[in-house]
């Protein structure tokens, strides 16, 4: 991918920030509480996003068309928080690339 990942890992990062002025709620807290709570969050934002895809096909269950422009608006959602989940841990494109090859033990 030639760090095309480690740099939107960078860029979502410098956009979404774990800090007192982003959370009036992290001031005054550790870095390991404040680890905690972006762990927490991120888990939150994940859940709302899933819910917005399982909102598009529980109505396509009821006969609705399938509203691909709510997909695609919380497709990239569902990227950002996962990068941004991954910066946290300090995971690397290159890790990323890893453990998805070895999920489907095939190469890229």
């Amino acid at each position: 991918m030639n760090g095309e990942l480690d740099r939107l890992i960078k860029f979502i990062t410098e956009h979404y920030h774990f800090n007192a002025a982003s959370f009036p709620e992290l001031e005054g807290k550790s870095e390991k509480q404040v680890f905690e709570f972006a762990v927490q969050h991120s888990a939150l934002h994940f859940a709302k996003t899933a819910g917005k895809v399982v909102a598009v096909t529980e109505d396509a269950d009821h006969g609705k068309e399938i509203n691909i422009e709510e997909l695609k608006t919380n497709i990239p959602k569902a990227l950002i928080n996962t990068l941004r989940l991954a910066e946290l841990v300090h995971m690397s494109e290159q890790e990323i690339i890893e453990s998805i090859e070895q999920k489907y033990n095939d190469t890229l």
